[in-house]
């Protein structure tokens, strides 16, 4: 059987490698556009910065597809499909690719909201950019470098967005995040948590301007700023746009495969051609779209035994989660964080909000399950998370967890419990007062 995935990214090779584990005959072909073997996307603002090199960034190197007998084609852009005839066209080839099997691993595309001028000016390499790829970095850097740039705006306050900017930073330019949102990280942080990341971008020097929509972008021959909306103008002497991220799905467009936002596949991940699969942030299952990599890593299991015929394995979607390092601080956001209101009860917050140490921990429970959490600045209930995702907690036992206590009154009995409360006990002001008029030193902890 002879196998084509299209796409070299988290999914395309971690496909590759689990039909290989599952299957050491059958003929692999890996068909991707980039220039080279796969390697982490995460990194590439650091690849701006100088902190990080092409070598570096590549995770397998070509020796890796070799002893995996994977066959690894770069600079191989598919340009249309024949699902009849099983056969894909690829650029600057005048003879077809035949498969038996075809896996689209076909990634995402960068978003460009509707702005004014920002498609003509990113095309023509006028300081508008965005960066999805090794050579989209190396482009912006030789950009910066030639151009001497000293201003650089970055619109979007996402998670690249925010590493972007911190890495431009390090780079000695006047840097400003426009973030069309009231806050950072909309997708993965509550408000609180929020407040607190700006905070810190902030106090490193980076200008960050919420709720704030970027009409136009000024300049003819090369860019000289944006225009926002409310009127405002900023000057830049470059752009980088990081507004997000949208599947792509022009291939499967031309293959007449059915599409909506994302290329709609089924439970097996399964497309609407026979013999031909999708996976990865191209997708959409049940109205969704995935876009994170620890969906692509399972639904490579999943599309593995599809492909080869064996036991399949539903695949019933993927529990949001972000794990990263953000301006030298850790990060991750897992599950549900910010419960509906709409919602019927049950819901269990508890929260450690240290505004002096950086740290900001939130864990959600709801009828005695972890749904989700929030975890900034520090890192130990990490593991404890991971494990206990969806499962039953002690509320106490995750109180112990994250340090909270609870405080009584002496004179009146009353409790101020950390894990209710947006400030720890140590951090209220030393006049502080229960509702009897004791002050803070007549508190003691009571557990």
């Amino acid at each position: 059987m002879k196998i084509v995935i299209v796409g070299n990214n988290v999914a395309g090779t971690f496909s590759a490698q689990n039909i290989r584990s599952l299957d050491d005959k059958v003929e692999i072909n890996i068909f991707t556009q980039e220039s080279y073997p796969y390697y982490t996307r995460v990194d590439l603002p650091e690849l701006i910065s100088d902190k990080t090199t092409i070598e570096k960034l590549i995770v397998f190197k070509k020796d890796w597809y070799q002893k995996k007998n994977l066959n690894l084609y770069l600079s191989k852009k598919a340009i249309r499909l024949d699902p009849k005839k099983k056969i894909i066209y690829f650029e600057g080839e005048s003879e077809a690719v035949s498969f038996d099997k075809l896996i689209l691993a076909l990634g995402s595309t960068p978003n460009i909201p509707p702005i004014k001028n920002a498609l003509e000016m990113r095309d023509n390499k006028k300081g508008v950019f965005t960066l999805r790829s090794i050579n989209d970095a190396l482009e912006i850097k030789e950009f910066i470098k030639n151009n001497g740039a000293k201003k650089a705006i970055i619109i979007g306050g996402g998670l690249l967005g925010l590493e972007l900017a911190t890495q431009i930073k390090e780079g000695n330019l006047d840097t400003t995040v426009v973030e069309f949102f009231p806050r950072l990280l909309p997708r993965q942080l509550d408000e609180d948590c929020g407040n607190m990341l700006k905070s810190e971008i902030e106090n490193r020097d980076i200008k960050v301007i919420l709720n704030a929509t970027t009409e136009e972008i000024l300049g003819s021959e090369k860019v000289s700023g944006i225009k926002l909306k409310d009127g405002r103008v900023i000057e830049a002497d470059i752009i980088l746009i990081q507004a997000g991220i949208r599947p792509t799905t022009e291939l499967a467009k031309k293959g007449n495969i059915e599409t909506d936002k994302g290329i709609i596949v089924n439970e097996f991940l399964e497309t609407s051609k026979k013999d031909i699969y999708a996976v990865g942030d191209c997708i959409q299952y049940k109205n969704q779209i995935w876009g994170i990599i620890p969906a692509c890593i399972e639904q490579s299991k999943i599309i593995a035994a599809s492909v080869l015929g064996l036991k399949k394995v539903e695949y019933k979607g993927t529990t949001p989660k972000n794990t990263l390092k953000i301006i030298g601080l850790d990060l991750t956001s897992i599950g549900i964080i910010n419960p509906s209101k709409e919602e019927k009860g049950g819901w269990d917050i508890l929260k450690k909000a240290d505004k002096k140490n950086c740290c900001y921990q939130k864990l959600i429970l709801k009828d005695n399950k972890l749904k989700g959490a929030i975890l900034f600045g520090e890192n130990q209930a990490l593991s404890y998370v991971y494990k206990k995702m969806e499962q039953d907690v002690d509320r106490e036992e995750v109180k112990k967890l994250l340090e909270l206590y609870t405080y009584r009154c002496e004179n009146c009995g009353a409790e101020y419990d950390e894990s209710m409360k947006d400030i720890l006990f140590e951090n209220l002001p030393e006049d502080f007062k229960c509702k009897c008029g004791q002050i803070k030193k007549g508190f003691k902890r009571k557990n």
